[in-house]
């Protein structure tokens, strides 16, 4: 069963009077790409998810996002940082010295100032989020990828549509092609022995058979047509039996779309030409599906 790479996860619990949260959305990509966001000082936490993530996906752009406060309660303890204090502090004795006027900051806004005052966690709260955290992400991947099927569903079932309609225009086209060249080849020898009455020339039949034979040739298209038609079987087994095949997909259609432009050069057929022209609408349509898929 195929997969889509498009997808969204969420889980949250609540630890203490922390409300943890875990998000994750993936969208299309052509490798893994793993974007994780956490709070400052929870390094380890964002490392874990991105392991976590890699052991889950192999494909994507993933957007991982972790949270550890409700906006109010925030984890660990205050930490006063003396030395971004102190380089705080001589930086508005400067900035007085420069303006000709006093420092007018009041310690609260000193405080305020980013890094001042930071949150440590000891060790145990530490190892307690991040099992909870562990937890969250598993949930959080599970809901992603039971929307990455269903999503994936969608697609295959718009593909297979695509494909029945490509196999019955490759089917009109082998109708179409029978007796096509022994037709081609009638009215190439019809021309050539009016070409030879008409200019009072005669005619080499060995001559005249070889190069019939080589013009047959030129256009013959069973072996691209047989070719077509084994890609678009190799593609519905990608489709059965494979979940990681986008990449696969997508250079079998680049093979399909060439077996089609060589028909349709060699065809010199009206009809075929055009049934030629619907086959790579067919393509491109799967072509845009296949771009999503995992």
């Amino acid at each position: 069963m195929i997969k889509s790479m498009t997808g969204f996860g969420r889980a949250e619990k609540k630890v203490g009077e922390l409300d943890l949260s875990v998000e994750i959305r993936s969208v299309n990509s052509r490798f893994l790409e793993i974007v994780s966001r956490a709070p400052r000082g929870m390094e380890s936490l964002e490392d874990k998810a991105r392991l976590k993530v890699q052991n889950r996906i192999p494909r994507g752009r993933i957007i991982v996002t972790l949270n550890l406060g409700n906006g109010k309660v925030q984890p660990g303890t205050p930490h006063l940082n003396r030395l971004i204090l102190k380089k705080y502090r001589d930086i508005v004795a400067e900035a007085g010295s420069i303006l000709g006027s006093e420092a007018d900051l009041e310690l609260p806004d000193i405080l305020a100032l980013p890094d001042v005052i930071s949150l440590e966690l000891d060790p145990s709260d530490l190892a307690t989020l991040e099992q909870a955290m562990d937890g969250l992400m598993g949930e959080a991947l599970d809901q992603l990828d039971t929307m990455r099927k269903r999503e994936g569903e969608l697609l295959e079932k718009a593909i297979m549509d695509q494909i029945r309609n490509m196999s019955e225009v490759v089917t009109r086209i082998k109708a179409w092609d029978d007796g096509r060249l022994e037709e081609v080849t009638g009215r190439l020898k019809k021309r050539i022995n009016e070409l030879s009455i008409d200019q009072d020339v005669p005619l080499d039949g060995q001559r005249m058979q070889q190069e019939i034979l080589f013009w047959a040739d030129r256009l013959d298209i069973t072996e691209e047509l047989v070719r077509l038609e084994a890609h678009i079987e190799h593609f519905l087994d990608l489709m059965k039996k494979d979940e990681d095949a986008g990449k696969r997909m997508n250079f079998l259609l680049q093979e399909m779309n060439r077996e089609a432009n060589t028909v349709g050069s060699k065809a010199y057929s009206t009809e075929i030409s055009h049934a030629v022209v619907e086959i790579k609408n067919e393509i491109e349509r799967i072509r845009e599906q296949v771009q999503n898929i995992q």
